[in-house]
């Protein structure tokens, strides 16, 4: 008689998304994207997961502090910026805005 719709899920908000990317520290370098895109698991914007912005770092080899952007791939999703510091092949995220 009556169709039911699927019940959209909200599994994770952005400010839990900021909190995981606040605790990431001493991370290896070469596990820092998959760390963001842990971070992100559980949430979209109007239904796209994918992350956008790795393709538009700095290099980050060198030890020193760096900026670097993230973002769900929609163009009204909001762009993430995190201050890192690399250390001794270590990345730390310092601050998340």
């Amino acid at each position: 008689m009556f169709e039911r719709e699927p019940v959209k899920i909200y599994r994770m908000t952005l400010s839990r998304v900021i909190e995981n990317l606040s605790r990431i520290k001493d991370c290896p370098k070469e596990k820092f994207q998959e760390h963001i895109e842990d971070a992100f698991e559980g949430y979209d914007y109007e239904d796209v997961e994918d992350i956008t912005g790795f393709g538009n770092w700095c290099d980050i080899s060198n030890d020193g502090d760096y900026r670097v952007t993230v973002k769900i791939d929609h163009p009204d999703a909001y762009e993430i910026t995190l201050h890192i510091v690399v250390k001794e092949d270590k990345v730390t995220v310092e601050n998340v805005l």
